[in-house]
């Protein structure tokens, strides 16, 4: 009696194990079309994570660190409906059509690297976007997800308000309804409202019009960088820094979008001159000197070209400052 006993209080717990297993599987939905109904049904949010699985080492450290603790599967749920994107090595257990979805997703969205996680509405329309994982406890993280709910709230407000103003004024408060988005998401998935804005403000009274004319241009230099880097493994130096110069000459970029230009090509350069990258890379720290890139370039140059000569016109400019 009692082997029978232990044997079924084991066979109890077991089941009781992939039960959980299974639970803590349904938090995940992998279907975009299915998290966009289950959030509409239910009032919710959509979190999105873009995740390379069983390659990355960071999102296997967000996995590990967040995703799987019970403060992220207990609270995050309530204010979002969980959608997995992923792209790994091993794509056995996916479908075609998921390895298809994450292929047209990670375009549409923008993605440039895993882990990034993209919060958006229930149609579909994003409001954050946070790439990589900086090591932060699973409290922390699951606060700072379920704070920005309120940057979607402020969006709807700001969009509604906009609907009753007219003119240059109605152009001010869309880009305010949409100006703490990421700028590239912006102008991608708010097309509709960019244009609009454009419109409005065409006389650019409101310094609207310059400003997402500025970003579709950004959006457009990035998109072209995307694909020089995608052949960049097949490409040499010389072809690279070609296809490069091609697309400064064929798109004009400027500010930001001219900044991310001149650090690829300084990239490319570091391997053949090192002089010659580093001369460049103080021409992309001029082209937007405000930047958060700016500022790692300033980090770049101390750390890999303090003892390297500049040439050219920044390199004559710096010497005269000495």
């Amino acid at each position: 009696m009692k082997a029978n006993w232990f044997g079924a209080l084991a066979t109890t717990l077991l089941l009781g194990l992939i039960v959980s297993a299974v639970q803590a599987d349904d938090l995940w939905l992998v279907d975009f079309e299915a998290a966009k109904a289950k959030a509409a049904k239910e009032g919710k949010d959509i979190l999105m994570e873009f995740t390379g699985s069983d390659w990355c080492p960071p999102c296997i450290a967000l996995h590990d660190k967040v995703l799987t603790k019970d403060v992220f599967r207990n609270k995050t749920p309530e204010k979002y409906v969980l959608l997995k994107l992923d792209t790994p090595k091993d794509k056995s257990k996916q479908t075609p059509a998921e390895i298809e979805q994450y292929k047209r997703l990670s375009a549409e969205y923008k993605i440039t690297g895993v882990p990034t996680i993209i919060l958006a509405d229930a149609k579909g329309r994003p409001f954050a976007k946070n790439v990589g994982y900086s090591g932060a406890e699973a409290d922390k993280y699951v606060g700072e997800l379920l704070e920005k709910t309120k940057l979607r709230e402020t969006r709807d407000d700001r969009l509604a308000k906009a609907e009753a103003a007219q003119g240059g004024e109605k152009a001010k408060m869309l880009g305010e309804a949409i100006g703490d988005i990421d700028s590239e998401l912006a102008v991608a998935m708010y097309r509709d409202v960019v244009d609009q804005i454009i419109s409005l403000d065409a006389d650019n009274a409101q310094g609207m019009k310059s400003k997402f004319e500025g970003l579709i241009k950004v959006g457009e230099v990035r998109s072209a960088l995307n694909e020089v880097r995608q052949t960049a493994g097949a490409a040499g130096p010389e072809e690279l820094l070609k296809r490069i110069d091609d697309l400064m000459q064929r798109l004009e970029p400027t500010g930001e979008g001219l900044q991310e230009v001149l650090f690829l090509k300084a990239n490319v350069l570091f391997r053949t001159d090192k002089a010659k990258s580093k001369e460049t890379l103080l021409a992309a720290a001029k082209a937007a000197p405000g930047s958060n890139m700016a500022k790692q370039i300033a980090l770049i140059i101390e750390r890999n070209f303090k003892d390297e000569p500049a040439t050219g016109e920044e390199g004559k400019k710096t010497e005269e400052k000495k």
